[in-house]
Formats: structure tokens, C-alpha cells, sequence
């Protein structure tokens, strides 16, 4: 058995990743497979779900991700070995699904209403059916609750929160015919670190190199970022980090998976217009709240003018006194140099840090419709109310 790959993994895992207590389990599950597979006889073939699982949990981290709603099951788990979506799925058939992120920030999901009204304009324009009954509007309460839910699950303060609507499982067809729609919700650690104190060195990726989406696909939030991982490939190929496309008419339309936002010499904070390009809920946050807090006209603040479209030219960001990139409710980077050449003083500047630092506090400490407690019956009953029962029995029908 030792010869065989698989069984070399799993001994890894078992004498290094795993210990005690978790390793006999695993162990315990994997001995009858051990048993039956012979070296050199190919991959183990599988027949109960406790080893799927034991092998599965012999290739997963310890921890990253929290927790996981899956209608597949109409379920919840944290066991991150059981966290997956069926191979059915026309998310993974055909690429058939949209998908979106909200953020859990002190124990409060910050803006998941405006991020599900896009996800549901996603579909809409995907042709996505909705996987719950009723309109629009059912459906987003619905969500909301399954959402609470896992997050109350995981046990977490702080995290991430994507969830995805796909055309849903039932067969490999082309079309959602047949199919019953899916909803799946994950809570994790959020996407790999990266230090970017200092800002960032950027490059400009010209359509040439790789080419936009097409408008419908670049407006709603597809499940396929193939492109998008291709740009900040291409990006880091020509020395910077998360890429700035540019179409075939030299207009500036996003980073990777980030809206650009830069400040021209005369004080106005600018990003391009909603054109082949996706309607940041960052962006817009960011902007309402440069209006409110940093504009002066008569020139005493940070501002004078904030400001979406016209088009963009490229040649503008060489000029900009500030140049960053901002996405996924809090996320705001700067950047430093663009094709080599600086930007503004080539350091973090003071209308980026005042953003950053405004949209990390309207998340943490604000108030109102963007801000939700996971149940209101916490308020209502007290601290030492069992909140995990509270959210379950609200989501799946049991009243609150």
C-alpha cells in the first residue's frame, strides 16, 4: 500500500498534519480501503461516504474554512471535508452561476442587502431561476436567513461570506431544464494575505493581451473569472499586482476583481463609468462616503469633487495624484507606480488612507440598513441567548 500515491499522502497526513485523537479517526475510516487497494493498482476505488470523507480530510487545511450551507442537502456543516457542491451542479457543468460576497465584521454582516439585490440581478440577467419560492423579494429573505444562519454557525465574528446561485444540479445538460436551482453559502478567513502597507506596483493590461468580457458577462457577477485570473497573471508578468485592463480604445475599465479610483491634479476623485465593467458595491460605498466626508469646493478638504465617468483615457492615471484599487467592502490598495512609473509621490496618499480608513469604520462601528445583527431575538432576549438555535429555527421554518 505504501507504494501507491494515495496511500503515501494519507500516511503523510496521518503521522504529520493530524494527531492524536483526529488521526485515529482518520485511520480507523481508511483501514478497510488500506485492506482492499494493492500498489500499483491505480486510484482506490470508494464505496462508503466515511472514506470519501477521510480522504477527502487527508488534502484539506486545519482551518480557513468556517462553515458551509449547501440546498443540496438543505444543511449546514462545519466540517470541512463534507463541504462541497455535487458534480451535477451546472455551476461546474456549463459555468451556469453567479456568485457574490458579503462580510461579517464584529458579529454583524455589513451591506449583505445590496450585495444580494446584485446577486439577484446577476441571475436575472444570467437567466438564473431563483431556488426559492416567491418573487425577488421572498427570495432575498429567504437568503438572508440561510445566510445568518451559517454564519451563526461558525461560531465567527469576523469573516468572509460568499455565496453562490447556480443553474442548479439534476443533469449534464446544456440548459437549467430539469434542474432544481442550488444556493451555497460559505464563512472563511478570507483570500490570501498579502502586505501591501507600502502600496502596490501596478501594470497596465491592454485588451490586446487579454481580452474584456463582453458587456452582459462583464456587468453581472459570473462564476467564471477565468479572464479576471488572467489579467492579474498578466499583470505580475509585466511587474504589477492586480492588473488595470484597458480596452481597444484606451479607456480604463478595472483591475482584476477591483474597481480603480484615482485623483486628478485638480482635486476630484474619479473611477470609470459602469461600462464592461462590474457595479462595484465598494466603489460606490467609497465614494459616498468621499462626498459626505472629504469634499470641501471652496478647498479647505481632502477633495473637491467626486466624480463617475466619462470615459476614462489611460493616460490620466500617469497624470493622477492618487491612484487605488478597492473591492470586497473593506479591501483599498494603493498604487505606488504604474508600468515602472510613479504615482503622485510614489507612497500611500492622504486621500486613500482617509477612504480606507472610512470604509473599515462604517464597517466596524455604523449604523443603520447596511448593518445587520444575525438575530434580532438577541436584543430582544438577552445575552445569554443560545444565538446558533435562535438563527437556525428563523432560517429553516421554526419560527424565531
Amino acid at each position: 500500500v505504501a507504494a501507491s500515491a494515495t496511500a503515501r499522502g494519507l500516511m503523510h497526513f496521518l503521522l504529520g498534519a493530524a494527531t492524536g485523537a483526529a488521526a485515529v479517526a482518520v485511520a480507523i475510516h481508511l483501514r478497510p480501503l488500506f485492506r482492499r487497494h494493492r500498489a500499483g493498482a491505480g486510484p482506490p476505488v470508494v464505496h462508503t461516504a466515511e472514506e470519501w470523507g477521510a480522504l477527502q480530510a487527508s488534502r484539506l487545511p486545519a482551518s480557513g474554512l468556517y462553515c458551509f450551507y449547501s440546498s443540496a442537502t438543505g444543511a449546514i456543516t462545519t466540517r470541512q471535508e463534507l463541504m462541497t457542491v455535487p458534480i451535477d451542479d451546472h455551476a461546474i457543468v456549463r459555468g451556469h452561476a453567479c456568485f457574490d460576497t458579503a462580510s461579517l465584521v464584529s458579529g454583524r454582516l455589513y451591506r449583505l442587502r445590496i450585495h444580494l439585490e446584485r446577486l439577484i440581478a446577476s441571475a436575472a440577467s444570467a437567466r438564473l431561476p431563483l431556488p426559492y419560492a416567491g418573487d425577488a423579494e421572498a427570495n432575498i429573505a429567504k437568503m438572508t436567513s440561510v445566510v445568518k444562519a451559517t454564519c451563526a454557525a461558525s461560531g465567527k465574528a469576523d469573516a468572509d461570506v460568499r455565496y453562490w446561485l447556480t443553474a442548479g444540479t439534476g443533469n449534464l445538460g446544456l440548459t437549467p431544464t430539469g434542474c432544481q436551482p442550488g444556493f451555497y453559502v460559505l464563512v472563511f478567513g478570507g483570500l490570501p494575505a498579502m502586505d501591501a502597507s507600502n502600496g502596490v506596483p501596478e501594470a497596465i493590461v491592454p485588451e490586446s493581451a487579454v481580452p474584456l468580457k463582453p458587456a452582459l458577462l462583464a456587468e453581472l457577477k459570473s462564476n467564471n473569472y477565468m479572464l479576471n485570473a488572467m489579467v492579474m497573471m498578466e499583470a505580475q508578468a509585466r511587474g504589477g499586482t492586480y492588473g488595470i485592463s484597458v480596452d481597444a480604445s484606451g479607456h480604463v475599465r478595472e483591475s482584476c476583481a477591483l474597481n480603480v479610483c484615482f485623483v486628478t491634479p485638480t482635486g476630484i476623485l474619479r473611477t470609470p463609468p459602469f461600462i464592461r465593467l462590474l457595479k462595484g458595491t465598494t466603489v460606490r460605498r467609497a465614494f459616498e462616503l468621499a462626498r459626505a466626508h472629504l469634499v470641501d469646493t471652496a478647498g479647505g478638504g481632502l477633495l473637491r469633487g467626486v466624480e463617475q465617468g466619462p470615459e476614462i483615457p489611460a493616460e490620466e492615471l500617469f497624470r493622477a495624484t492618487e491612484v487605488f484599487l478597492v473591492a470586497g467592502d473593506t479591501h483599498a490598495y494603493a498604487v505606488t507606480s504604474i508600468d515602472g512609473r510613479k504615482v503622485g509621490t510614489g507612497n500611500p496618499g492622504p486621500v486613500f488612507a482617509a477612504v480606507q480608513s472610512l470604509l473599515k469604520k462604517d464597517a466596524a462601528t455604523g449604523h443603520g440598513a447596511d448593518h445587520e445583527d444575525l438575530c434580532s431575538c438577541v436584543k430582544e432576549r438577552g445575552a445569554h441567548t443560545d444565538l446558533h438555535s435562535c438563527v437556525l429555527n428563523a432560517a429553516f421554518g421554526k419560527g424565531e
